[in-house]
């Protein structure tokens, strides 16, 4: 970038962790906003030929398995692999206690607040824990059966699975060695947020009501099961992994085996089977890959481990526990006061408060929430899909509830409500106006698209009132939120125009995680520079040296949108000062420029042709200025007979983006978009089937840059959600501690059959984002807020509350007194 003014360098620093409107957006758009064409990836993926991290064969490939604890907690007392390791095919056993194996090793996202776990542990804490040892042999089938010969000698410990038991004071540790003084570990750490006094709120309100709910564990499970393959070249690495950071899986192995420098490391990012937090979330999600590598250097063979089904339930989302509220309000709907505590399992980051986003998005002056994380004897609770799962499930249970105390129509009681940090909406709109943001009511525009798409005036009625002719009970839900914005991330993405034809490659190494996000990148790249849509291609794949912001938080868009921008708006200026100036320069002299007589301010590329602005028809395809690959280097052709080639030096640019966004404690931004879901469903009372029969989904993206790509996330977040409200439950034996249901058979997850209906998606677009061209997040929230919707939906068929969540039609019929 040195070729920058002070001035542009300093426009561009600006835009760091931005917190005002985008100060240059684009007058037009070209490819920004357009429905289609065709998914960069979804030739490969329909066609079945799209290469994934488990598809990967190398010649002589061992194949790695782990033993699993059949126990919620035990130590290993000792350990005898000799029978396994006399197998025919195996070809090494790596024990926990193996000499040369570190104590412990950075094998997660950061360490934790307790440090960083060991390659393989001899202490179990949940029953299906890999740990204690790893067989590698010639198939996975001997590998199996080695596991089988090992015997062990266990000490069974004293375990917990209900957190309430867990926090008495005569229960058990459940994980003693992270966590020696409590189950209840995060006592003091982000636990609490208060804004107001609630004492008053509640003195205040017309009406004060408490109640509770549970929610059960659910997972992750992705089609692709955690794998990884690793192989030495030397003393180089070569990995290929499944992983939504490569770039911290690439740090980390730098501090492996002694130190591994990070310029011998190749990596490689394929096609991924479903990404979305979980497994990549948990401190040990890289131990399996610590592990492969350690064996593949004593056997100088390439090693690869593939989890099994049951070894995929390895941990759960953050949601699971038990939510008890206090509420105080008026009779019109105005919540005055609001007090919650969630007590949840195993979350290893527990700092998202019960209250955040009635603190975020809504008028309520007096709030108090307490975050209780209690270690009981299952695998870790880490993002999954989304972290905001208790934060949108207690603000749609919390207005669901206050709206049929009140016998208001909930959508109501949300416009009542909606403000930033106890201050209605007139302090709100203030803040936006000072921002640079046009001054629009952002939920009601989500409200009136919706209510009329659902037909909603027309439908709604009182709680248990809507019997149908075919004798199901009909019902309705809502719920609303702040649309997600960018919480925090960096990017780093380079551009570089190819020679012979022109065109323009992206280049950043990332993860697919299927949301269509590399044309995404590429619609900005070809609007920015001027380019045809064909014209630039990304396959984020290839390790560049660079690397884009992982898909966390919703955050992607407005992290690395900026970035290629910034990179796009860079080389286009380098192209056109290269179209002015003269070209081939060398100590022969140097060939006229192509548009002599101008400034790059005269001219401009438009269609992938540079053209003057005063005459179009003087023009150049970017293809035809930047010339041919030379027989003698990429430069230029053999000088023969005292001739000299022309030739135009190496276009390429960089940037890169950092971003603290709406967690940065020091410059807060008011969240200003909202998002508003509907949902119709229709109750079987004889038997408790819930049968979906409409949803609506209204998003505020501030800007569509991909319409399509947010319309899938619509879609696939409403099925992902509405099945974790109606099926998802980690289900386990009380007196073992063994989960019943680690498998796809028993563990119930949403088909397209199971949602059988119509999803309406729609977008908002008022530009209120902090994203490049205004845009805002979609990626985690639909699925995120969707879960919470069966319960409401519920309420509104049969009058009853149930308080269970996943809602199965036991619970269903259980309510009803049947």
């Amino acid at each position: 970038m040195d070729h920058l003014s002070e001035k542009e360098k300093q426009t561009m620093r600006d835009l760091q962790d931005s917190l005002t409107a985008d100060p240059f957006p684009l007058k037009t758009y070209t490819h920004i906003g357009k429905r289609g064409p065709r998914r960069l990836d979804g030739l490969p993926k329909a066609s079945g030929k799209a290469d994934y991290t488990m598809d990967v064969q190398l010649p002589g490939m061992l194949h790695m398995r782990f033993i699993d604890s059949p126990y919620p907690h035990a130590k290993i007392i000792s350990m005898d692999t000799r029978e396994a390791e006399q197998l025919p095919g195996v070809r090494y056993m790596l024990r926990f206690d193996n000499p040369e194996l570190p104590e412990r090793a950075s094998m997660g996202k950061v360490s934790g607040l307790y440090g960083d776990p060991p390659p393989l542990s001899g202490i179990a804490h949940f029953e299906g824990e890999p740990m204690g040892a790893a067989v590698a042999a010639e198939s996975e089938e001997i590998a199996e059966k080695a596991l089988e010969l090992i015997r062990i000698e266990w000490e069974p410990r004293p375990f917990n699975l209900d957190i309430i038991k867990a926090m008495e004071k005569d229960a058990p540790l459940s994980y003693p060695e992270m966590y020696p003084d409590s189950n209840y570990w995060n006592n003091g750490l982000f636990d609490v947020l208060t804004q107001g006094d609630v004492k008053k709120g509640f003195a205040k309100s017309e009406k004060v009501i408490e109640f509770e709910f549970v929610r059960r564990g659910h997972t992750w499970i992705g089609p692709e099961r955690p794998c990884g393959v690793f192989q030495w070249k030397g003393d180089c690495p070569e990995v290929w992994v499944k992983q939504q950071r490569p770039h911290l899986v690439k740090k980390n192995l730098s501090t492996w085996y002694g130190g591994v420098p990070m310029n011998k490391i190749q990596l490689h990012c394929l096609y991924q089977g479903a990404s979305f937090g979980g497994w990549v979330q948990v401190p040990w999600n890289m131990g399996p890959l610590y592990c492969a590598g350690f064996v593949a250097k004593k056997t100088g063979r390439p090693v690869k481990y593939v989890f099994t089904r049951r070894e995929d339930f390895y941990g759960g989302s953050m949601d699971g526990g038990t939510y008890r509220f206090k509420v105080g309000f008026n009779k019109d709907g105005t919540i005055l006061a609001v007090e919650g505590t969630s007590i949840c399992e195993n979350q290893i980051w527990p700092v998202f408060n019960p209250m955040n986003h009635l603190k975020e998005s809504t008028r309520i002056p007096h709030l108090s929430g307490k975050c209780v994380s209690i270690w009981v004897n299952k695998g870790p609770t880490v993002p999954t899909r989304c972290e905001q799962l208790p934060t949108t499930l207690s603000l749609t249970a919390i207005f669901s509830r206050v709206a049929a105390e009140c016998g208001l129509d909930p959508i109501e009681v949300a416009l009542r409500n909606d403000g930033e940090e106890g201050h209605d909406m007139a302090h709100l709109n203030k803040k936006k106006k000072k921002l640079g943001f046009a001054v629009i009511d952002s939920l009601k525009e989500c409200v009136d698209k919706g209510k009329a798409a659902m037909d909603w005036d027309k439908k709604w009625h009182p709680p248990g009132t809507q019997k149908l002719p075919n004798g199901r009970m009909h019902g309705l839900g809502f719920t609303w939120t702040n649309e997600w914005d960018d919480s925090l991330g960096s990017s780093e993405m380079a551009i570089r125009i190819e020679r012979n034809d022109g065109t323009a490659s992206i280049l950043a190494m990332g993860c697919d995680n299927g949301v269509d996000a590399e044309n995404t990148y590429c619609r900005i790249a070809a609007d920015e520079l001027g380019f045809r849509l064909e014209d630039v291609h990304y396959n984020p794949q290839v390790d560049t040296g660079f690397f884009r912001m992982s898909p966390d938080s919703s955050t992607n868009m407005s992290i690395n949108g900026w970035a290629v921008r910034h990179a796009a708006r860079i080389l286009k200026k380098q192209i056109l000062e290269a179209a002015v100036g003269p070209t081939a320069k060398t100590q022969r002299g140097s060939f006229r420029p192509a548009f002599p007589d101008c400034k790059p301010e005269d001219l401009d590329i438009i269609e992938s042709v540079i053209i003057k602005k005063s005459d179009p028809a003087d023009r150049i395809k970017v293809a035809d200025f930047v010339r041919e690959a030379g027989q003698s280097g990429p430069l230029t052709s053999t000088e023969s007979g005292g001739f000299r080639w022309a030739f135009t030096e190496p276009l390429f640019a960089y940037s890169y983006h950092v971003q603290v966004g709406s967690y940065n404690p020091v410059n807060p931004r008011p969240h200003m978009t909202r998002q508003a879901h509907f949902l119709e469903i229709e109750v079987d009372t004889e038997t408790g089937e819930i049968h979906i029969i409409k949803v609506v989904n209204v998003n505020d993206v501030g800007k569509a840059i991909n319409p399509m790509s947010c319309e899938g996330q619509q879609y696939g977040g409403s099925i992902m959600g509405l099945s974790r409200g109606k099926f998802e439950e980690m289900i386990y034996d009380p007196a073992t501690g063994v989960l019943l249901n680690g498998n796809l058979l028993d563990y119930k997850i949403a088909t397209t059959l199971d949602v059988d209906a119509p999803i309406d998606t729609i977008l908002v677009e008022s530009g209120m984002g902090y994203g490049p061209y205004g845009s805002v997040g979609i990626g985690e929230d639909v699925g995120t807020v969707m879960t919470g919707l069966i319960g409401p939906a519920v309420h509104n068929a049969i009058g009853v509350w149930i308080n269970d969540h996943p809602i199965t039609p036991d619970k269903i019929l259980k309510a009803l007194g049947k």
